[in-house]
């Protein structure tokens, strides 16, 4: 009995010990956590982007994108910038108003090219003001400019009054060249 109750205790400890060290050993994946307040990543930008509201979802959703794809180009990530492209791509076939900026989209989507990418995003960005400053219902979109950008210039548009300019890159001494040139809010 003493040699049953030795193994089964044995066979227990052995069985938890490696439970507990393959428990602890599982990588958690805690990089799209908002610590402080337990969010993911895309529901803080949803939030953040429930400041600016267009009178349609589908518009709701491509500004959040052309965002993305601004801050994946800020941050010289350039595979990033091409998977919001081509989800941007998505929401603007479901909007169905939008063939200037279908077409942008889709250059940017098929390039994974940093500085085609940021050339690309000037002809997005020009093809998106009428559909963003027509169609604000509540917050702000500011709209900059940067006369370095792309060798000619360019603009773009953001949440905010700061200069983090995409066509350069946060790594560049120049990541805030630019300036506001026009704010669109609701009427």
């Amino acid at each position: 009995m003493k040699k049953l109750n030795f193994k089964a205790v044995l066979i227990i400890a052995v069985t938890l010990s490696v439970s507990i060290t393959t428990f602890g050993q599982q990588k958690h994946d805690h990089s799209k956590m908002n610590h402080k307040k337990g969010m993911m990543k895309g529901e803080m930008m949803q939030q953040k982007m429930g400041e600016t509201q267009f009178n349609d979802a589908n518009l709701n959703k491509a500004y959040m994108h052309y965002i993305m794809i601004n801050k994946a180009l800020v941050k010289s990530q350039p595979k990033k910038a091409q998977m919001m492209s081509k989800m941007l791509v998505d929401i603007l076939n479901n909007y169905g108003k939008a063939s200037e900026s279908l077409v942008a989209a889709n250059k940017l989507a098929e390039s994974d090219n940093l500085e085609n990418q940021r050339k690309m995003f000037a002809e997005l960005t020009i093809s998106m003001e009428p559909l963003f400053k027509d169609n604000i219902t509540k917050g702000k979109v500011y709209k900059n400019f940067c006369p370095m950008a792309n060798g000619s210039g360019a603009y773009w548009f953001s949440n905010s009054e700061n200069i983090v300019n995409p066509y350069m890159g946060a790594e560049s001494s120049m990541s805030s060249c630019g300036s506001v040139k026009e704010t669109f809010k609701s009427m």
